[in-house]
């Protein structure tokens, strides 16, 4: 038998060693909001974006982080655009969507083309135009190869479709719709198989709910919705099987009085929030993630359009271990079938998650107490225990 101790950390409180760094400024005459931003292989892109001057723009920048340096790249070849987005594979970039400005014509025009940058090559090819509603605000996914897409507003509204993007056939498909209000502007992220999205906004009402998508079975579950006031208008990313959402604005429309940063954890559908950057929350910046490092860049605060950036490494938010706590013991681990728990305190319960975040078990446990594994597939499996409230991970490898 092979025996494993288990080692202790308490999740509900963080100690925050983490520190907002300044950065290079974007290299632009123009501050703006709204900027499309991406990564490929270590190196941050950002691609136009707009002011408030009804000013939309289709320049385009790389950034290199090891020399805080960003480099002026040929401009965008389509419209110029802002409340547009962008999502990344491994190797590749993808623009659409977004809101042309002409103040000289006085018109805006709502866009549905779809873009492709290769970096190899520094060009841009553009794609299959999306077949649905032209829009601003989407929510957009990148998730094995394939690009999930949806919500947004129109010229005649918000919207609440979903639409699949299959990259290797350059094709768009019809899914199904996000399960709650229409909206424009939600907060959203891929973490393992799934995508999350949630909040936003449409007429009066700023949401705080949250769902979870499923490719493989076109379904919604709704999720823990956020444990403050509803938001829209800022930005978000995944790291390290986490999602994160950053700055925006709340439930009046307003800048948050902070640039509120959360955390959301899909294994135990659960929130907590980390460490506000500096200053006051900002309407649609852009950000970017290179090596477990946030960017932030850009956006509207309440001084105005801005076009600076500021980056905090991600695993600085490091949880505190509690070193009063035993360890609990699991053995054997890897099991064929079960396991056994010993050195476990009264109080004790365990909450046994698949990798992507299904919750199987939930159960009190005592001293010496087996947990019977055999109806599950061979793979690795959390294990989550709350000792009289404090919380202690391990992972148990099932053969």
């Amino acid at each position: 038998m092979r025996k494993l101790t288990v080692l202790p950390y308490f999740l509900p409180l963080f100690a925050f060693g983490q520190t907002w760094t300044t950065k290079a400024d974007v290299p632009t005459s123009f501050s703006r909001h709204h900027p499309t931003t991406f990564t490929i292989d270590g190196v941050g892109y950002l691609m136009g974006g707009a002011n408030s001057l009804d000013q939309s723009f289709r320049d385009f920048y790389s950034y290199d982080p090891s020399s805080d340096t960003w480099t002026k790249r040929s401009s965008f070849p389509g419209l110029s655009r802002g409340y547009s987005y962008a999502v990344n594979s491994e190797t590749k970039g993808y623009v659409g969507f977004g809101l042309n400005f002409n103040p000289s014509m006085g018109t805006t025009t709502y866009l549905f083309d779809w873009w492709e940058y290769d970096p190899v090559t520094d060009s841009w090819t553009e794609l299959a135009p999306f077949p649905g509603s032209a829009r601003i605000h989407p929510a957009m996914v990148y998730l094995d190869g394939n690009i999930y897409m949806g919500c947004g507003g129109s010229s005649s509204g918000d919207l609440g479709d979903w639409w699949e993007y299959d990259i290797a056939a350059d094709t768009w498909t019809s899914k199904a719709d996000f399960p709650s209000d229409d909206r424009h502007h939600p907060f959203y992220f891929g973490i393992g198989d799934y995508v999350y999205v949630g909040m936003g906004h449409s007429g009066p009402d700023i949401f705080d709910d949250f769902y979870r998508y499923d490719p493989t079975t076109d379904s919604w579950t709704e999720m823990a919705s956020l444990p403050a006031q509803g938001r829209v208008a800022g930005t978000q990313f995944s790291n390290d099987g986490k999602g994160y959402l950053l700055s925006g604005q709340g439930e009046t429309h307003d800048n948050l009085p902070t640039g509120e940063f959360w955390e959301y954890d899909p294994l135990t559908d659960s929130w907590s929030e980390l460490n506000a950057h500096p200053g006051g929350g900002r309407w649609a910046p852009g950000s970017f993630v290179i090596d477990g490092r946030v960017y932030l860049m850009c956006g509207m605060s309440n001084d105005g359009d801005e076009k600076d950036m500021m980056a905090a490494q991600i695993s600085d938010f490091v949880n505190t271990p509690d070193l009063t706590l035993e360890p609990i013991n699991i053995f054997p681990n890897p099991t064929v079938d079960c396991v056994q728990f010993t050195n476990v305190q009264a109080n004790t319960s365990v909450s046994l998650y698949s990798l992507d975040g299904q919750l199987l078990i939930n159960q009190s446990i005592e001293e010496g107490a087996y947990l019977n594994l055999a109806e599950y597939e061979s793979g690795v499996y959390i294990a989550r225990f709350n000792v009289n409230g404090k919380i202690l991970e391990e992972r148990i490898v099932l053969n």
